[in-house]
């Protein structure tokens, strides 16, 4: 269980895609806008492609990934993920997190934190195909997004992931069953396309969620765009160190 740890933080840091306009509602846990976006049509896949800082041997290029729309409903769009890797791989990733000298015990509720978390599960019947899924309920209008994932796919209870009318300072806020708190606030909004995006740039805002008595996470920051959607996550551990994910939507790139 070990050499898992990083593949499912990073993994399901995932949760959203779609595109822009107003939104005349003052409560952050209300979203308005058209759903049906193209993003988010039954079929639509995206890119994922993970860096991390000190990986020089582009050990994460050895991650296979898979995420598509399998259904659009009421609003809700729901996404099948899937992340293949091999056990070498993560024992690379284990060393550039700094975390190989950890217990045993303690990689293991790691390892249960995570796959409890985001309702995931990990196949390691093959060592050389150890698999993590999942799937992820989200909502994306055209006025922002909103996901389910710390409510465990309940519709009834969102978290808002971003307002693209909103501004610097606002923020939206969480509070799991177990009362866990997690609150995210936009800290920066581009004026100028300075966001590589595939092959050209595009104007982002940034948004960072603080992760409260995680044992593995300090900070998750989404890079968000009002045509792309979610188009980044950078995840901070507690340690210091940083891996960024690229989402890219094939289905309006």
């Amino acid at each position: 269980m070990k050499k898992y740890i990083y593949t499912i933080a990073l993994a399901f840091g995932i949760l959203a895609f779609s595109a822009c306009s107003d939104d005349s509602s003052t409560d952050p846990n209300v979203l308005e806008g058209d759903t049906n976006l193209e993003a988010t049509e039954v079929g639509s896949e995206f890119g994922i492609y993970i860096k991390m800082d000190g990986d020089t041997k582009g050990v994460l290029n050895n991650v296979e990934d898979s995420v598509v729309v399998t259904k659009r409903e009421n609003g809700i769009t729901t996404l099948s993920a899937k992340f293949v890797v091999s056990e070498s791989t993560m024992i690379d990733v284990d060393t550039l997190l700094g975390i190989e000298i950890l217990p045993e015990p303690t990689k293991r509720d790691i390892v249960d934190h995570f796959l409890k978390r985001f309702d995931a599960k990990l196949d390691t019947s093959d060592m050389e195909h150890i698999t993590i899924t999942t799937e992820i309920k989200v909502k994306a209008t055209d006025k922002g997004i909103q996901d389910f994932v710390y409510s465990k796919g309940n519709t009834n209870k969102p978290f808002t992931l971003i307002k693209y009318d909103d501004g610097v300072g606002d923020k939206y806020t969480f509070t799991a069953d177990d009362g866990t708190q997690y609150t995210r606030e936009i800290v920066s909004k581009s004026t100028e396309d300075d966001y590589p995006l595939g092959f050209f740039n595009i104007k982002v805002t940034k948004v960072q969620e603080t992760q409260p008595n995680d044992p593995l996470l300090k900070t998750i920051s989404y890079y968000t765009n009002h045509k792309f959607g979610l188009v980044g996550i950078e995840l901070e551990t507690i340690n210091g160190k940083i891996a960024k994910i690229e989402i890219l939507p094939w289905a309006i790139l």
